[in-house]
């Protein structure tokens, strides 16, 4: 795996079928943790993952392997777009609000720059 979110989401996989379980087992938001999962927001603090690796009962390599993507981590291509299955032209304009918020993360993070979105 060469992207965090795709990694983190094969961990999960392994012990939980459900994002929802997950995230309140975590105590975050699901919406959160879906975007997380989708590489909108930034990877969580480190406390976080420590509690998501043994709850998956990750080996050490992996938890290792965890954190250096999240080093290396940048925005998705949708990140504070429009790029949505559900955008297209003469969209409403509270539906474009909407998909623009989905696809905004949730909090900053250092490497996190915010992209000029594109119409």
């Amino acid at each position: 795996m060469s992207e965090f979110h795709l990694y983190l989401v094969e961990l999960r996989k392994r012990k939980f079928a459900n994002i929802t379980k997950i995230a309140k087992i975590l105590k975050i938001s699901s919406t959160v943790w879906r975007k997380i999962e989708r590489g909108i927001n930034p990877p969580p603090r480190k406390s976080l993952l420590d509690t998501f690796c043994i709850l998956t009962c990750v080996k050490e390599y992996e938890k290792n392997q965890l954190y250096q993507l999240a080093r290396r981590w940048k925005p998705d291509a949708a990140t504070n777009s429009l790029k949505h299955n559900l955008y297209h032209e003469g969209l409403k304009q509270e539906w474009t609000q909407a998909i623009l918020k989905e696809n905004t993360p949730d909090y900053p993070h250092k490497y996190w720059k915010p992209l000029i979105p594109s119409k």
